[in-house]
């Protein structure tokens, strides 16, 4: 961080203090020639209205406080819009902290391409489109990413990771499937991980991500889910119609179950083959808490007050100065002073003609 980052009056006070000395010279020499041509400009008076003796000093300081705002925001530090949550400086209180578990089907059937909108996108690669669609729709300094794999078993991979990189280099077609043994997929194994992993945490602070093209399951043996789990949310890849040969058996996504399987666990299925998550789904992430009150106000607020009040002096000035600045208008006046110049005139022409008559 610079010298000027940490306190930016070092460098917007000689901005500004430049801009009132120009601003002022600029004043005295355009006083001094509206003097010389007085009565041009005012009328026979050569005065304008008492309130404009003040114009010189307002536009002095509305220019001085114009540059001093605007070096001011040219140097404070950038809010980015879009980040990994990496760079996040804020301190999250405790209660506040919310956890998304994605669990992550990793078995062959994910290396099928029947995915996306033109159907040529492996199934693995669908996820990592669908979860990179969350990432920008949700409060990432607040949020904490676990990552279990399941296949035959169920392993975590990552646990509390608040930087978005970390998961999307993990959905990145790192190849998972090598640290198990192989025979079907099981996805009671990673139900059941899910409810270990969760278990310790505060009641309803967590949202999982079930990842998968589906399988058979035994309902009976569905776990228990613990009080910490707020939404369980289903995201299924795979065609639903078209199957493909895998394994002795064709593979399809198996929608039927992962609905009843959602219905189970009293969450929600989202088709997400062709389609990104709805944003009403990521609603509670997306809640920001409040910040804590601060007193006062930041240089950056003091900042966007002097633009303000220094671009609108600037640009009403002018106008006030055509219509409110001088009581003597040439356009009404100039008539009158000519007719009354030419009604002398007017009379001797007429007593002479009388007199001639």
């Amino acid at each position: 961080m610079s010298f000027a980052e940490l306190n930016p009056n070092y460098l917007a006070l000689p901005v500004a203090a430049l801009v009132l000395i120009l601003s002022a010279v600029a004043e005295t020499m355009h006083s001094r020639r509206s003097r010389a041509l007085a009565r041009l400009a005012f009328g026979p008076t050569g005065e304008p209205r008492v309130w404009t003796q003040a114009v010189p000093l307002l536009r002095v300081i509305a220019a001085t406080a114009l540059a001093w705002g605007l070096v001011i925001l040219a140097i404070a530090p950038s809010e980015g819009i879009q980040t990994t949550g990496a760079d996040s400086d804020e301190t999250v209180a405790p209660a506040d902290i919310q956890r998304v578990i994605l669990l992550l089907d990793v078995s062959p059937s994910m290396a099928i391409s029947d995915s996306g909108e033109n159907r040529d996108l492996q199934r693995r690669q669908r996820v990592l489109q669908v979860i990179q669609g969350i990432f920008p729709r949700i409060s990432l300094g607040r949020t904490r990413f676990s990552i279990i794999a399941f296949f035959t078993s169920a392993r975590p991979v990552v646990v509390d990771a608040y930087d978005t990189a970390v998961i999307t280099n993990v959905l990145d077609n790192l190849p998972l499937v090598w640290a198990f043994e192989p025979g079907k997929t099981n996805v009671i194994e990673g139900l059941q991980a899910t409810a270990d992993m969760a278990r310790d945490w505060a009641p309803n602070s967590t949202t999982v991500f079930l990842c998968t093209d589906g399988d058979t399951l035994d309902f009976s043996r569905i776990p228990k889910m613990p009080r910490s789990i707020n939404q369980f949310q289903i995201f299924a890849v795979g065609d639903p119609v078209v199957g493909t040969f895998i394994d002795g058996h064709d593979s399809r996504q198996q929608s039927g179950v992962l609905r009843r399987l959602a219905a189970e666990l009293r969450g929600s299925y989202y088709d997400v083959n062709t389609q990104h998550v709805p944003t009403s789904a990521l609603a509670e992430l997306a809640i920001t808490p409040p910040k804590p009150a601060k007193l006062g106000f930041t240089w950056k607020d003091l900042a966007l007050g002097a633009i303000g009040i220094g671009a609108a002096l600037l640009a009403f000035l002018p106008l006030l100065l055509e219509y409110l600045g001088c009581a003597w208008n040439a356009e009404r006046e100039l008539p009158l002073m000519r007719n009354r110049e030419e009604e002398p005139a007017l009379s001797a022409v007429t007593r002479g003609r009388e007199t001639v008559a």
